[in-house]
């Protein structure tokens, strides 16, 4: 099935560019499963994934009302990130090492993404590429510095600096 369009909310651009696999059959009726997932999105399909690797006499269903990869784990735009949205509220709440080792969780996240898709041979174009953030202004640079100097505080060490010349040249 292809789409021709794409609307904000709908289907991720890669499914309205390549179209949507065949939808499987329903369930036929009453099943039994030792697990029930409701959701095919990463959080379902990833929690399949683990339990069927600690476990692998599990049997497990996934029950999706569209089909996995739908909604927002679908629209993601195809991208792994470390970042922690309110992140500092957390160090305020719980203290600055338990953020740091929640940090150091999604670093390692993104990481484990990329290393099952090499061991399961999951085609997914992955490429570690990092972020580059720019600064067009000496305001921005001042806040640029200042986030620098904050991520470091919170165990980054990947991180690097550049000034104008560096960035240009790597842009």
């Amino acid at each position: 099935m292809r789409t021709t369009g794409t609307v904000n909310g709908g289907i991720s651009f890669w499914y309205a560019q390549d179209g949507l696999a065949a939808p499987r059959e329903p369930l036929p009726g009453d099943t039994t499963a030792d697990v029930c997932i409701v959701g095919g999105g990463y959080t379902g399909l990833w929690t399949a994934y683990y339990l069927k690797k600690a476990v692998p006499f599990l049997n497990i269903t996934v029950l999706e009302a569209a089909f996995c990869g739908y909604g927002a784990s679908g629209r993601n735009g195809g991208w792994l990130y470390n970042g922690i949205a309110g992140r500092d509220r957390y160090a305020r709440r719980h203290g600055h090492e338990p953020a740091v080792r929640l940090q150091k969780a999604m670093n390692d996240s993104v990481t484990e993404v990329i290393d099952v898709c090499a061991a399961e041979g999951i085609e997914a174009d992955v490429h570690r590429g990092g972020v580059i953030e720019v600064a067009r202004s000496p305001a921005q640079a001042a806040r640029l510095r200042d986030f620098h100097s904050v991520e470091v505080a919170f165990g980054e060490t990947d991180r690097v600096l550049m000034g104008a010349r560096e960035t240009a040249e790597r842009l």
